[in-house]
């Protein structure tokens, strides 16, 4: 709570001089606490002062060598738990403090919960590092308006939201059907443009489906110079989609392994989910309505920003 202002003291203490009123009809009159009006009244006689004192609270359980001590064994094991980090904590500066005065420093710093990203651990590879860099500068010359990036995702009749509201203490409940249904797959491939192309089919992609979505779909919508860019997974492989494309005067790229980060259309799909979650379509051809509703929700602004958060570098939108 802010402190009452000077001008509202000064106005106590003028009323109080200058009028027959009790100290408790003074409270009364100004909308305050009794006690404050006998603060002030002494305050004042003690030392003319009207000022609101500063509040320096309590002192921390922690100096700063101490919270520096926590921080970095925070970020360096950032998924122990409160006890883990006091057990710690007492082990490397032989002070005890509770777990909760733990939380409040860790918030302190600026560090909150959150769920962890994952990947694998064969990323961090010489290798894998090493194929991410080729990549790059193998499409370095390639201008972004030119890139065109497929890939596919799967969507089921069990689609809900996850997270909800209800009162402290208490689960936030909800419902989904038991039986999913089979998966209704998407291909989708994406440009600065806009959506290029996309099919939705009931069950898995396999090479032959996957074939003829890029010769039927895709490859009538390319252009001289366009760049396909799709995963290295197997079906992607076959040389009847490579000569597809190429003979349209385009070209495919393959993307190096565990790098969905250097693909905008990952981003599509996350906000294509999030609309069906929404949806929580329970029929196929509310599903398949729902995936074209989704694609109309996804502006060239949205891809103009993918692209960018994915370090292909464009103009201002």
């Amino acid at each position: 709570m802010k402190p009452y202002s000077v001008d509202l003291r000064q106005k106590i203490i003028e009323t109080y001089e200058n009028e027959e009123i009790s100290q408790r009809q003074l409270a009364k009159r100004f909308r305050v606490a009794f006690s404050f009006v006998i603060k002030i009244l002494k305050q004042y006689r003690s030392t003319g002062n009207l000022k609101p004192g500063i509040s320096t609270g309590r002192p921390l359980k922690l100096n700063q060598s101490q919270q520096e001590k926590l921080k970095v064994l925070v970020e360096e094991n950032n998924d122990w738990t409160l006890s883990e980090y006091q057990s710690e904590l007492e082990k490397q500066t032989e002070v005890k403090v509770s777990r909760s005065t733990i939380d409040r420093m860790i918030k302190r710093s600026g560090l909150t919960v959150k769920k962890k990203a994952l990947h694998p651990t064969e990323k961090r590879s010489s290798r894998v590092q090493q194929l991410r860099l080729d990549y790059w500068k193998e499409i370095e010359g390639i201008e972004p308006t030119d890139l065109i990036f497929l890939d596919e995702s799967g969507c089921n009749l069990a689609l809900t939201r996850m997270y909800a509201r209800s009162q402290c203490g208490l689960r936030a409940y909800g419902s989904k059907p038991s039986k999913r249904g089979q998966n209704v797959s998407i291909v989708g491939a994406v440009s600065l443009n806009g959506i290029v192309s996309s099919l939705n089919i009931l069950g898995a992609y396999d090479s032959l489906t996957f074939e003829a979505f890029v010769i039927r779909h895709l490859v009538p919508k390319l252009w001289k110079g366009a760049c396909v860019v799709m995963d290295n997974c197997t079906i992607h492989k076959g040389d009847v989609i490579r000569q597809a494309i190429e003979k349209v005067g385009a070209r495919l790229v393959y993307l190096p392994p565990y790098s969905p980060d250097f693909s905008p259309i990952e981003n599509i799909w996350s906000k294509l989910k999030s609309y069906l979650k929404k949806l929580e379509a329970r029929t196929y051809r509310a599903l398949v309505d729902g995936i074209q509703e989704g694609f109309a929700t996804i502006n060239l602004q949205d891809i103009h920003n993918w692209f960018t958060h994915c370090c292909y570098c464009t103009s201002p939108f």
